[in-house]
C-alpha cells in the first residue's frame, strides 16, 4: 500500500496533536509527536534525608482539570541499628466531575529496616482547576528517634 505524504499539515482537531511525518532517501517513513505535545507536569518531587512523617503538603495545583498520572518511589537511605517503618504515602486532590476530596494510599509502609526496603506506585487521578493536589507520608517509625532516613521522589504527568 503506498503512502502520500507531503510538506502540508493541516490544523489538528481540537484536543489533539499533529504528528510530524518524515520520508528518508530510501522512501521510508516515521512519524514523531513534537516534544512541545508531551505534557510533564514540572512539579516533580525529590526530598531526602527524611526523618519524620509529613504532613499533607501541596504537590501542585493543576491549572486546567484533568487526569494526572502520579508515580512515587520510596525508599530507606539509612537503616536503624534496632528497627524502623518506612512510611505509607498519600495522594489528595478534588475530584473534578464531582467536587469532593479525595485520598488514595499509593505506598503502604514497610518494616524492611534495610538499604533494600522501598516501595512504590502509580495512581491516576482526576483532579479540579485551582484546588491543590497534596501529598503526606504516614506511619514512620525508628527505634532510635530519627535514625533511620528516607528518600521520597514523585513524578506527575498530565494525561
Amino acid at each position: 500500500m503506498a503512502s502520500n505524504f507531503n510538506n502540508t499539515t493541516p490544523a489538528a482537531p481540537a484536543g489533539s496533536t499533529n504528528v510530524a511525518w518524515l520520508t528518508d532517501g530510501s522512501g521510508n517513513n516515521s512519524a514523531s509527536v513534537p516534544t512541545s505535545a508531551i505534557e510533564l507536569v514540572t512539579d516533580n518531587l525529590d526530598l531526602t534525608a527524611q526523618d519524620a512523617n509529613i504532613s499533607a503538603t501541596t504537590l501542585f495545583t493543576p491549572a486546567a482539570s484533568g487526569m494526572y498520572s502520579i508515580s512515587i518511589y520510596i525508599i530507606v537511605t539509612t537503616a536503624d541499628g534496632a528497627s524502623s517503618t518506612l512510611p505509607s504515602v498519600t495522594i489528595g486532590w478534588t475530584d473534578a466531575d464531582n467536587t469532593t476530596a479525595q485520598t488514595q494510599l499509593v505506598t503502604a509502609t514497610s518494616a524492611g529496616n534495610s538499604l533494600t526496603t522501598f516501595k512504590n506506585g502509580t495512581c491516576v487521578i482526576n483532579a479540579a482547576t485551582g484546588v491543590a493536589v497534596t501529598y503526606a507520608t504516614a506511619s514512620y517509625a525508628s527505634g532510635t528517634p530519627t535514625a533511620m532516613k528516607y528518600s521520597l521522589h514523585i513524578r506527575i504527568e498530565s494525561l
